[in-house]
């Protein structure tokens, strides 16, 4: 038998029912190939499409509806005709080449298509913007009414986004609710690392769910909760957050109803703190203690480095206690404690704390009542070779001659910005007053409308050795800051007392050796360094003019009874 007859003998014993037409040739094979078989998604695609939607939807419902989704998925999936046979499966995934294909799905890269059908899910219009912006690394959504629902829908395909790495979602009315869909997006997502969720108010509720998020979250760096009603029973949460988080470096709380209570409680988170740099307390309700503790943290903090607490309530009292924190920080670049209710002798306190600083370069302080005298007291503390300020910012603080001279002189030798409010001269009014006489013959003084009794007054000015020295000043036409220069010999506007004992002794000021001494104790009641620099001066002409209108006040009468006679 020859090869053919073999081969076909072969062919009818496999295939017994194989008819070979005549004439047909069969040749000897060794290997028959059988037609390619092609793995493909089966029919059963749209189910693990919808599965896997399902599952990014209980990432931001819960789990609560699990069990009832899979129950509707394959009701959808039998009434669509699709097979669900497990003993089948394997015959439904693999055909032939040889029939027709079927149409592939293609994979949304972008999350589009899941943000349009969460729109549909959730009744949401959707934002064209968002869809124009979610493959870009910053998405700045601000002021676009997203509420609750329009921050549910963005949050299902964030849950998977890779490019978006800034989050803005500032003034979008999101609520506790909202925040809650934010923070359980961001337990999954690890690519976001700035958040900004401010104006959003979020109370306490979506608070804890923020914070609970970043017990999960290791790469958010910067987080804006900035106008979101945060009062002082949030600072328990907010203090344990700054404690244990080892990841942001950049908070910003500003515009919130943080008050005493609150201070008292994050003032000691912030001094354990080593990561935060940027701290923004800025706008709430910050005073007393409250305030006095949050220096207290700012003065043992090493890692700090910008602290804005502008728009609070300060006062002298804090800012004694900021100028402790300037003399033992070293880490502090950028200060601004604006609109504090510091007055000029806060601003001298202030100055202390500045003097040995050598770290501090901005320092923004305006909007305080502290006038010229206080304007000065602070530059002058600054004038000297440790400090490396290049920023004095005294925003709407009028500032004199003195203060605009000694700014040139600084000048001269180092780099320095000066924010002020204006340039204001040194006038003195003169001409002769109008003596009035009251029923008893006792001279009267008017002034601003007021009539009153100046034998108190007069006593003081005759008495005290601040006012006898400030009437000699200006007998001899001087100003105060050339009677200083007088006895300043190596003009760094500070002398020993000393120094200042003899001086005014030499210029027969008029003063007796008591009367000086008590002048030395009332100028270096604060720092008692053994040393008189100007602004201690200056805040003693401020204290004696407060004093002055004290007695005033005490000594007005005689305006609606009697009768005044001018002569």
């Amino acid at each position: 038998m020859d090869s053919s007859t073999d081969s076909e003998d072969m062919l009818l014993l496999a295939y017994p029912k194989l008819e070979i037409p005549p004439g047909m040739k069969v040749f000897p094979t060794e290997v028959i190939i059988q037609p390619k078989r092609i793995k493909r998604p089966s029919k059963m695609s749209a189910v693990t499409l919808e599965t896997s939607r399902s599952s990014m939807h209980r990432l931001i419902q819960g789990d609560a509806l699990e069990e009832e989704e899979e129950i509707e998925s394959e009701e959808r999936s039998y009434s669509s005709g699709e097979e669900s046979d497990e003993v089948n499966e394997e015959d439904n995934e693999w055909d032939t080449d040889l029939e027709i294909e079927d149409e592939r799905s293609s994979y949304d890269a972008t999350g589009k298509n899941i943000y349009l059908e969460a729109c549909r899910e959730l009744s949401v219009v959707p934002t064209s913007f968002f869809i124009r912006h979610m493959t870009q690394p910053e998405l700045a959504m601000k002021h676009h009414g997203l509420s609750p629902q329009g921050a549910k829908a963005i949050a299902i395909p964030l849950v998977t986004n890779t490019t978006v790495l800034t989050l803005d979602l500032e003034d979008n009315w999101l609520g506790p609710e909202g925040a809650g869909y934010i923070a359980d997006m961001l337990k999954e997502n690890c690519y976001i690392s700035d958040l900004n969720l401010a104006n959003n108010r979020i109370g306490s509720e979506g608070l804890g769910a923020i914070c609970e998020m970043l017990k999960f979250n290791m790469n958010i760096r910067k987080i804006n909760l900035s106008g979101n009603d945060l009062r002082d029973k949030d600072a328990e949460i907010l203090a344990k957050t700054i404690l244990e988080n080892n990841m942001i470096n950049d908070l910003d709380l500003s515009h919130n109803e943080l008050g005493e209570v609150a201070g008292e409680i994050l003032g000691p988170a912030i001094g354990e703190n080593e990561i935060i740099e940027t701290l923004d307390l800025s706008w709430n309700h910050l005073r007393r203690k409250g305030a006095e503790a949050i220096c207290e943290g700012v003065k043992v903090n090493a890692r700090l480095k910008r602290f804005n607490m502008s728009w609070n309530g300060l006062g002298n009292e804090g800012a004694v206690a900021m100028a402790d924190a300037l003399r033992h920080n070293s880490m502090l670049l950028e200060l601004d404690i604006s609109s504090n209710r510091i007055t000029p002798e806060g601003a001298v306190m202030l100055g202390k704390g500045l003097d040995p600083n050598e770290t501090l370069k901005v320092l923004r302080v305006g909007k305080n009542p502290l006038n010229t005298l206080g304007a000065f007291a602070l530059l002058n503390s600054i004038n000297n070779e440790r400090s490396l300020l290049v920023e004095l910012d005294l925003t709407d603080i009028l500032v004199d001659k003195e203060f605009d001279n000694l700014h040139k002189d600084m000048l001269e030798s180092r780099e320095l910005r000066v924010i002020h409010g204006g340039l204001i001269g040194n006038y003195v009014i003169k001409g002769p007053q109008k003596k009035l006489t009251g029923p008893d013959g006792i001279v009267l003084h008017s002034e601003d409308g007021e009539i009153f009794d100046s034998r108190a007054l007069d006593e003081f000015l005759r008495t005290d050795p601040m006012a006898i020295l400030k009437k000699h000043i200006e007998k001899n036409n001087l100003r105060m800051v050339d009677f200083f220069n007088q006895f300043d010999k190596d003009k760094n506007y500070k002398i020993t007392l000393e120094e200042f004992k003899k001086g005014v002794t030499q210029a027969n000021v008029g003063l007796s050796d008591e009367q000086i001494d008590v002048l030395i104790k009332r100028l270096d009641c604060g720092e008692k360094d053994g040393m008189v620099d100007y602004s201690e001066l200056v805040l003693g002409t401020f204290r004696l003019t407060q004093e002055t209108r004290k007695l005033k006040k005490q000594s007005i009468s005689a305006r609606s009874t009697g009768r005044v006679n001018s002569r």
